[in-house]
């Protein structure tokens, strides 16, 4: 008889997932680990109280009537705090665009992705300041100032990243959208795809050279497609998909391939919420949930996530930007219910791909 996932825990802390003073975390755990089907009285009582949530209301408490948080002109910076990044943490904290908030918020940055699918940091409205800027300084000094075209099309373009159109691609996906800006974001992706499988940032001048992809710049997208319902993915998205996942696992998730699979950077091995960038445990949610759960070469992540886990079953906060976000969600170095979800996702996934 196959042995229940759990039986590789230390303990199994069902309990304090499902308290009610978070009501994110408790909709998640009755909906992944305990199977709740939609239409369940607790599932859907737990899903009602995210948007009241005293967190989700202060991140809301901030934003302006026109949808975005701090600036117009600017969703990227300041960094955490501005609409994109609450974006992606309202995606993560369950929320969808049933709520009025959070479609405002959306429809706000449909301005800055341009029309092959990036989104970016300027579009041309915020170039054209920030060009303003750097001809006001070059007047000061009596230089000449940088060319108009070129500078708004350079900044356009080097602001146009695959880390960022994943992150957001994931986020409106979450958020229940379906519509032509995932499609062109997507695709866009696909397109930019560099050849050894990963992602890249492709206008930026400093990556002119490289030709290893980036950790960051693939995890993003592969979110997005792994999030992405089975019947929206195409044959140039499966492909992107098994090209993605294997440059991954090549790297163990967290190794060097080429110099004696020694660890990359140890960072990644600190756990985090919210997922932003690369972690060990976002490596292994999004290949596992992609449905490499069967693949060896997770193993040693595997086990360096059960071997970070209490006594108690739970997963301390090690990465977070700790007062630099509207509202911080949890103490950093404290037990993490959210890292203590994520790593439980993944272990009930991989036990249940294995025993298929």
């Amino acid at each position: 008889m196959a042995r229940d996932w759990k039986s590789a825990l230390k303990a199994y802390p069902i309990g304090w997932l499902l308290e009610e003073e978070n009501p994110p975390v408790r909709y998640f755990a009755l909906k992944d680990l305990m199977d709740e089907q939609t239409g369940d009285p607790e599932l859907s009582a737990a899903k009602a109280a995210i948007g009241r949530y005293d967190k989700v209301q202060r991140i809301f408490t901030k934003q302006k009537p026109d949808g975005f948080w701090e600036s117009p002109e600017q969703p990227y910076l300041p960094k955490y705090r501005s609409t994109y990044w609450q974006i992606m943490i309202l995606s993560q904290l369950g929320l969808d665009k049933s709520d009025e908030r959070v479609s405002r918020a959306c429809d706000f940055i449909s301005r800055f992705q341009l029309e092959e699918g990036g989104f970016t940091i300027y579009n041309e409205d915020t170039a054209n300041e920030e060009y303003k800027l750097k001809e006001k300084q070059a007047l000061k000094t009596g230089k000449k100032p940088p060319d108009y075209e070129k500078f708004v099309s350079d900044t356009i373009h080097e602001s146009e990243l695959t880390c960022l159109t994943g992150n957001v691609a994931a986020a409106l996906i979450r958020l229940g959208y379906d519509d032509e800006r995932i499609d062109r974001a997507l695709n866009w992706l696909v397109e930019v795809q560099n050849s050894d499988g990963g992602w890249l940032c492709p206008y930026w001048k400093a990556h002119l050279r490289d030709v290893h992809g980036c950790f960051m710049g693939t995890i993003t997208p592969l979110d997005a497609f792994s999030v992405l319902p089975r019947e929206k993915r195409n044959s140039d998205v499966e492909e992107a998909i098994q090209r993605g996942a294997e440059f991954l696992l090549m790297h163990k998730l967290f190794r060097a391939d080429h110099h004696d699979f020694r660890i990359i950077n140890g960072s990644w091995l600190k756990l985090g919420f919210p997922c932003f960038f690369y972690d060990v445990l976002r490596g292994l949610d999004v290949v596992t949930r992609l449905g490499f759960g069967k693949d060896e070469r997770i193993g040693d992540a595997m086990n360096l996530i059960l071997e970070k886990q209490g006594s108690d079953g739970r997963w301390i906060l090690e990465s977070t930007p700790s007062g630099r976000m509207q509202v911080d969600l949890e103490k950093k170095g404290q037990p993490s219910k959210w890292v203590t979800l994520t790593a439980l996702r993944v272990i009930k996934r991989v036990h249940e791909a294995r025993e298929s």
